[in-house]
């Protein structure tokens, strides 16, 4: 009798812990109902389709589409030239005509006075136009470039009304979802969407850690937008890493375009864009400093190799074959390192360089000049 009291009051409590549970779930589903009333009519890909509307919506008046042109005159093609109308009939050999080359690719705005960055050109151009997100195309100049990180910062004809939203680029960290926008053929940009890898230095551009970015890009994207979730620019592209696949005897007979390969993108973060702008905007470029020493890689530190005539090395008395082991009192291991914390010294700064010399060291107090 008392183990089939036992026995009825177990499966009491068992449909009741079921109802408990059944209930607990009804009032979790209507919370979520009553706070995302759309959650009942579209599912979760739609809203988060919604979502990404909504950024690149958001962050698109920042980009522009760069056109630089540039006029070379070369003499066209006999076949050609038979082809071409001419009312005496013919057109004599040496006829030069002008062609015109392009360079597409994409720039953000930086403030409402019309100064704009990409990034270097691969022509020197004689004309430069951008069109912003309203397709209204107007005359651009360079007002300056720094080789080191390749930013150019182009000057507009007009002034800007908006203002674009720029985000903190030190937030953005592995994992971080980016997205990316910039410039193609065409009225429309290109946009595609990535994960952040973390930050690399490149040897081209020793003197800015890049964000490194698993998203695709296309031509004409170069100085495009990173942007994050929020709608903010975090970055600008740079430039795009190809990573062949393992080859195969196919690939001889496609073109080079259709090989299986893979695409990092890295991008400047929008601190160090910024930081380059302001110099360029006011100096015209942007002052580096410079020690004046060929150098290689060795096992303790960075071997000089070379040093350079009434350079600010050679003033303070550094030799060939002496080795650099700090760096303001910060160990020195190789020729990216010292380039960058080089780089990014203003001209005109006192540095400290701790050298070995045949198996001596000594500390050296050198005035850097201008790069």
């Amino acid at each position: 009798m008392i183990l089939e009291n036992l026995k009825q009051n177990e499966n009491k409590n068992t449909k009741f812990s079921i109802l408990y549970k059944l209930l607990g779930i009804s009032v979790f589903i209507f919370l979520i109902c009553a706070i995302t009333p759309s959650f009942g009519q579209e599912n979760v890909l739609q809203l988060l389709e919604k979502e990404f509307k909504k950024v690149v919506t958001t962050a698109r008046p920042a980009v522009v589409k760069v056109i630089a042109s540039q006029n070379t005159s070369g003499q066209l093609p006999p076949d050609i030239i038979k082809i071409i109308p001419h009312k005496s009939g013919q057109l004599p050999p040496d006829i030069i005509k002008i062609i015109p080359r392009e360079n597409i690719s994409s720039g953000i705005i930086l403030d409402k006075h019309g100064h704009i960055a990409t990034t270097t050109f691969d022509i020197t151009p004689n004309k430069i136009e951008v069109v912003f997100n309203n397709n209204k195309k107007v005359a651009a100049k360079i007002i300056g470039m720094d080789a080191l990180t390749d930013l150019v910062v182009l000057k507009a004809d007009n002034k800007l009304s908006m203002q674009v939203k720029k985000g903190d680029s030190d937030k953005i960290d592995m994992g971080s979802w980016v997205f990316t926008i910039g410039s193609s053929q065409g009225e429309h940009p290109i946009v595609s969407f990535g994960i952040v890898s973390g930050r690399e230095t490149l040897p081209a551009h020793p003197c800015a850690e890049l964000i490194k970015i698993n998203a695709p890009v296309s031509p004409g994207n170069s100085g495009g937008a990173i942007v994050n979730t929020s709608g903010e620019v975090v970055g600008m592209i740079l430039a795009v890493l190809t990573e062949p696949n393992d080859w195969h005897p196919l690939q001889l007979q496609l073109p080079m375009q259709m090989w299986n390969s893979q695409n990092i993108t890295f991008a400047v973060p929008i601190e160090t864009v910024k930081s380059v702008a302001t110099e360029i905007i006011k100096h015209g470029k942007v002052p580096r400093g410079w020690l004046g020493v060929d150098i290689e890689i060795s096992d303790f530190g960075v071997y000089v190799k070379r040093v350079v005539e009434d350079s600010p090395a050679h003033k303070s008395g550094i030799l060939p074959k002496d080795i650099i082991l700090e760096y303001n009192n910060t160990p020195v291991t190789n020729y990216l390192e010292l380039l960058r914390r080089v780089g990014t010294a203003s001209p005109n700064t006192k540095i400290i360089l701790k050298i070995n010399r045949n198996g001596r060291e000594q500390n050296y107090t050198i005035k850097l000049g201008e790069r």
